[in-house]
């Protein structure tokens, strides 16, 4: 990548690097000298578009305000080149993110669907007259902490000028068939790439004329949603986002009637999960990443916190080049990571209400810091048994503590030892990656997530550890 950092742009705009390459031109990240702040600043040559069409861009962005949506500061040119400088919105493009997660959840897909579409809303409801966004696709749209950004503006207009545009542009895949065959335009054009985006965030993959769903990512009301956005005559879509957004809203409410957590009944709760280790390496960090994994796929909002000094966090973060946010948060393969810092480091307070915290071995710290729940990770091994019994049984456990089997295997089952009368047992089968959960860990993680949310709730849920036991030993793990 080309070197930016020597170059000063109006005397004020000192470049850092660059964010991205389009159709259009480069945007970079700049931080403005005096006010000490990042700005976003794209550059198009003035051999590829005319003034007025960039002005066109500044002109909307002015008119609109909206925390998902970039504000603009101001419009420079040169030689050269026109620059657009506006606010600068931290985040994963749904591009980067499914490129490393391979696609999202169900629950996921909806809860950032609707997130869509009140923006694009908000496009259409303008008050002057209706915005058409006209390039609705993964790399235009951003997520930062938990929450959807739109950028790039380029292609926008006003509805009562889009019949007279001498050229159309979209991105293949996304674009609706109208802006190919010079049909009219209108706010049906973005519902098309609406459906394309859901279809997109649930599969991984682009649509094609015969949209193809994997048995887990099935849904028959998810795909009838999409199956309509994606109608080739336009008449034959949603006729409004509002009407859109209300059939996300209605699938949405049928999956948290089947949860039944207590984040269901009240959004605005917050839950902290603490995790530890009888010992240095029975699995803390993979358990703990696993289950924050879990939460996140069911549509929560997770972040994993690291209480320990291992360093995991900042060797995963290096390792995948990410870079960490205003709140010194990485987002590791779609997780958002926290690691470890100093006393002394300082952070602006994090958005998120689910907190995985990994205390690595078993410390002080695990008992002393307030959580509403405890999740003890022990040895199922034969040469473990005598040092996970007496963990398990040691006085001083927090009330609740909830004991997770780790790399469980059913030839040992009745050789586990038996957790205290007031434990919950879980048994953790092995899998090799805790950012891809197996069909059967996603099975145990789903029994803690009730157990754990009903007793924050304030229910009486015990999950039995023989009931659990013979679940497991129906067949190997």
């Amino acid at each position: 990548m080309e070197s930016v950092e020597n170059t000063i742009l109006f005397g004020k705009y000192q470049l850092c690097r660059i964010l991205g390459r389009g159709r259009s031109g480069t945007v970079y990240l700049a931080k403005h000298r005096d006010l000490e702040e990042y700005r976003a600043i794209k550059q198009v040559a003035k051999a590829c578009v005319d003034y007025d069409q960039f002005r066109r861009e500044a002109l909307i962005l002015k008119d609109i305000r909206h925390p998902g949506i970039p504000v603009v500061y101001d419009l420079e040119e040169d030689e050269n080149f026109c620059y657009l400088i506006e606010e600068f919105l931290e985040g994963d493009s749904l591009y980067a993110l499914i490129s490393e997660m391979g696609h999202f959840s169900k629950a996921m897909t909806i809860r950032y669907g609707i997130q869509i579409c009140y923006l694009v809303n908000i496009l259409h409801l303008s008050k002057i007259t209706p915005i058409l966004y006209l390039d609705l696709q993964p790399e235009n749209l951003l997520i930062c902490d938990d929450t959807v950004k739109l950028v790039d503006f380029g292609h926008a207009i006003y509805l009562d000028e889009a019949k007279n545009l001498k050229k159309r542009y979209g991105t293949i895949g996304f674009a609706a068939p109208e802006q190919y065959t010079g049909a009219e335009l209108n706010e049906r054009t973005d519902i098309y790439a609406i459906g394309a985006v859901l279809y997109y965030m649930l599969t991984g993959k682009f649509p094609g004329k015969e949209p193809v769903y994997r048995r887990e990512q099935m849904d028959r009301h998810l795909a009838k949603v999409i199956q309509t956005c994606l109608r080739e005559k336009s008449n034959e879509r949603y006729e409004s986002t509002q009407q859109l957004c209300g059939e996300l809203e209605k699938i949405q409410k049928s999956y948290e009637k089947e949860k039944k957590g207590v984040f269901r009944q009240n959004p605005e709760s917050s839950l902290t999960i603490a995790v530890a280790g009888a010992f240095e390496g029975a699995g803390t960090t993979h358990i703990a990443i696993g289950f924050a994994v879990y939460l996140q796929r069911q549509g929560l909002s997770v972040l994993y916190e690291e209480r320990n000094e291992s360093g995991a966090a900042a060797q995963m973060a290096e390792y995948t080049g990410r870079n960490m946010d205003r709140y010194g948060i990485y987002r590791i393969y779609g997780l958002p990571v926290f690691p470890l810092y100093g006393i002394a480091v300082k952070l602006e307070a994090h958005p998120y209400r689910i907190i995985v915290r990994d205390y690595g071995v078993l410390q002080d710290k695990f008992f002393q810091e307030p959580a509403d729940g405890y999740l003890l990770v022990c040895g199922s091994k034969p040469w473990q048994w005598k040092l996970t019994r007496d963990i398990i049984r040691f006085p001083g456990n927090p009330p609740g503590i909830i004991i997770i089997y780790n790399q469980f295997c059913r030839r040992l089952a009745t050789k586990l030892p038996g957790p205290a009368r007031e434990t919950d047992c879980f048994l953790m089968p092995d899998y090799p990656n805790p950012f891809v959960l197996s069909g059967k860990a996603k099975k145990v993680y789903e029994e803690l997530y009730q157990t754990l949310f009903r007793k924050k709730a304030g229910g009486i849920l015990r999950i039995l550890p023989n009931k659990i036991r013979r679940d497991f030993m129906k067949k190997d793990v």
